[in-house]
């Protein structure tokens, strides 16, 4: 007996949406029609469980073997809960009964809010090694109150990027945003990782629940980021900036505007998006006033042969740009 009922009609699955208690800016229909139409090696399936709560899981290829992974290409998965109360056990049972592929879930912490679990109290919950941080009761917050929060060596560094004569502002041309996405394929370069294609960016530019903030100097574009809004949650999604411009501290004055801007709204939480453990990336987050989450995931595949760990990262990194462009969206399916 199964207690996922497949969901192939796509009125009914807005409609089961639309009841959704919480969800993030990726988990719609729109964003994953349009996954599956950047990518032929990517294809959704649709679940109800039980009628508590919702999956949604990309079906990938790898080697001609099948991989199920909610939510791709953003820290958090599913579930997406339909009932103030889940049964966590009841469901982490029915979800490696059903599923025989490699599978795995990922949990925005405020899901599992609804669980009302911990992975001491479910062995089947691990952590991912990845943490999220949150500056939480954020419209309850003064400017001045988060202000002081920071890290100290943080308010010099905004100070110094103050002193700069930076333009921060609103990307409203194309021109521009394909400026930041060249600089956004030099990290993933230097990171050695496969970027998203200009196509993500685009999406996020288009949305009206999405925002790209530039930092130019002299009208040049020298740093860029991507916040998204949902839930009374704004996301710190995806950042870049020119090296050579390291010291003046761009995206530090970029996320400080953008903070500044929406005190005082609904927005409940900033969210400065997920970090592997033992990053630079850490350092900087943990400085914001933040409260750290792990994200927690049920899996039954191992990591070891993904491409972060894979050699093939020391050649891609040698690559020039445009080739990166054009390969990344063929090898970002081995980093999932």
């Amino acid at each position: 007996m199964t207690f996922f009922q497949k969901i192939d009609d796509k009125k009914e699955w807005q409609d089961l949406l639309d009841k959704i208690l919480f969800k993030t800016f990726f988990h719609n229909l729109e964003w994953e029609e349009f996954l599956e139409k950047e990518f032929k090696w990517l294809k959704f399936k649709r679940y109800l469980w039980r009628d508590q709560a919702l999956l949604s899981l990309a079906q990938v290829k790898i080697f001609g073997k099948e991989k199920l992974v909610s939510h791709p290409f953003c820290e958090y998965g599913g579930l997406l809960p339909l009932a103030e109360q889940i049964a966590g056990d009841n469901f982490q049972q029915d979800l490696f009964r059903e599923f025989e592929s490699p599978l795995r879930v990922n949990f925005h912490p405020q899901i599992l809010k609804f669980f009302n679990v911990t992975s001491s109290t479910r062995p089947g919950l691990v952590d991912s090694e990845i943490d999220t941080y949150f500056i939480e009761d954020y419209h309850r917050k003064t400017v001045g109150q988060i202000w002081d929060s920071f890290r100290e060596t943080l308010r010099h560094s905004i100070k110094k990027a103050q002193n700069r004569g930076l333009e921060i502002e609103k990307c409203e041309k194309e021109k521009d945003l394909r400026s930041f996405y060249n600089l956004y394929i030099k990290k993933a370069k230097i990171h050695r990782v496969p970027a998203y294609p200009f196509s993500f960016l685009q999406f996020f530019w288009r949305s009206p629940d999405g925002e790209i903030i530039l930092a130019k100097h002299n009208g040049r574009v020298i740093a860029g980021s991507c916040f998204l809004f949902y839930n009374k949650f704004i996301h710190y999604f995806l950042n870049a900036s020119n090296d050579k411009y390291k010291n003046f501290y761009p995206n530090h004055l970029i996320l400080w505007t953008q903070i500044q801007k929406y005190v005082g709204r609904n927005f409940e939480v900033f969210d400065l998006g997920g970090t592997g453990r033992n990053s630079l990336l850490e350092i900087f987050k943990s400085g914001w006033g933040t409260k750290k989450y792990p994200i927690f995931e049920l899996s039954n595949f191992s990591k070891e042969k993904s491409f972060r760990k894979s050699k093939l990262r020391d050649i891609f990194a040698l690559l020039p740009d445009f080739l990166i462009k054009k390969l990344s969206s063929y090898l970002l399916k081995y980093k999932l």
